[in-house]
């Protein structure tokens, strides 16, 4: 092998997803390892649908918090007894609990599962252990640029009414009480998914009859999308002896059945997206101006976000700002090179196919895209046109969407 020649690049025209179909609310999808993995989601649970988001968020974090036969200690001893995990969330869209296990230890993990989902009494003194940490992280929190920043740009983009412009406040906490995490489990943990990863020959729907856990048809969630209320445009959020500061671009953009979204994803990937990219090269490798910065669109169903985040030395905000707009305003006025082009699609390919490499990576995209309403070729499209966006659409897109003036900013640290 000829080491000072570098290896021919073969193009990927496309990606097989390997999403499983079913008829009612079990999907599964077939792994050859002895473990494995229930995602069971509930699509009506997204703390979208709350006043309070963090009644979701408590409720699904306390979950295996106690029964009236249990305490937390003993569910949790039980668990660890079995080698099993169980993970718990309450997204935007969705809540979900992840069981990771042996298959031979499946019904006695998803008993134990059961019987908190069923009975979970919230216990008062987990439920003040649970606010007297999170009251300690957000103290934590405040002395942090980065945190100060993130809450800032999300409220500019989204406004305190939206769940994302929604930060911790100890009143929001206080407000919540065993009979609102109850009211939560009864009214939001109703409409049910559930995503199997193991081996082919478990019979799991036979498995989730035997404890109880219902098997439908297939039923649309009720999801709703709260729109964005966007606030003032430009904010400094002072931290008093701060060396560091941190910034914060961001707007709002088409959501992912917009015909330009796959441009907006590319043109996002060249500009910050990945280590390769313009800001990354220029700012932080070439100038030594910043210890990290990057870009990322975070889709919703109806609209997505873009932001830029970086951290600098506080003498060197201006600067920072300055050359983030500079590269912007280039991929304006000039075509991107064929070669930055390649790179950044073939970066972009290669991300997404490792995506997809074994059963609980397919398992963990395909209950992403059903939490995020995407429709099943999402990714088999996104794959195909990304390959296919010439250098002048990005231009375009820079030019139709990322008018400098139009960016809400905001810095976090020592003016």
């Amino acid at each position: 092998m000829n080491r000072s020649f570098a290896p021919n690049i073969i193009n990927i025209n496309n990606i097989h997803t390997g999403f499983p179909d079913s008829a009612n609310n079990v999907f599964r999808i077939n792994s050859n390892e002895g473990v494995f993995k229930l995602d069971i989601i509930y699509p009506n649970g997204g703390y979208a649908m709350l006043q309070n988001k963090f009644q979701g968020i408590m409720a699904m974090d306390l979950l295996l918090s106690g029964t009236d036969k249990l305490t937390a200690q003993k569910i949790s001893e039980s668990l660890d007894a079995l080698g099993a995990y169980v993970y718990k969330s309450c997204d935007y869209y969705a809540s979900s609990l992840s069981l990771y296990g042996l298959i031979d230890n499946f019904d006695k993990i998803l008993k134990i599962v059961k019987d908190c989902i069923e009975h979970c009494n919230f216990p008062h003194e987990e439920i003040d252990v649970y606010k007297n940490k999170r009251s300690k992280e957000h103290q934590i929190n405040l002395e942090k640029t980065g945190y100060l920043a993130n809450r800032q740009i999300n409220w500019m983009l989204f406004g305190n009414k939206h769940p994302y412009g929604q930060a911790y406040e100890k009143a929001l906490y206080d407000a919540i009480d065993q009979s609102a995490l109850k009211a939560f489990v009864s009214n939001q943990l109703n409409h049910v998914l559930y995503v199997y990863t193991g081996p082919e020959s478990f019979a799991i729907e036979t498995a989730l009859s035997d404890n109880h856990f219902p098997i439908n048809p297939l039923a649309e969630p009720q999801t709703e999308e709260a729109l964005p209320m966007p606030q003032t445009h430009e904010e400094w959020i002072h931290k008093t002896g701060s060396t560091q500061n941190s910034l914060r671009f961001g707007k709002q953009l088409p959501g992912r059945t917009h015909p330009d979204y796959y441009a907006l994803t590319l043109f996002n990937l060249v500009l910050g997206g990945f280590f390769g990219s313009r800001l990354m090269k220029n700012i932080r490798e070439d100038k030594g101006l910043t210890y990290g910065i990057h870009s990322s669109i975070t889709p919703f169903k109806t609209y997505s976000i873009f932001k830029i985040s970086s951290e600098c030395n506080n003498s060197l905000t201006d600067v920072v700002k300055t050359e983030i707009l500079n590269e912007i305003k280039a991929l304006q006025t000039e075509l991107i090179g064929e070669d930055e082009l390649n790179t950044a699609k073939n970066y972009f390919k290669g991300a997404l196919l490792r995506n997809f490499d074994g059963a609980f990576n397919i398992a963990d995209r395909f209950k992403a895209s059903i939490e995020s309403g995407a429709s099943k070729t999402y990714y088999e499209d996104l794959f195909k046109q990304i390959d296919s966006i010439p250098a002048e659409m990005v231009k375009t897109i820079a030019n139709n969407y990322f008018d400098t003036e139009s960016l809400n900013y905001c810095v976090a640290g020592e003016k």
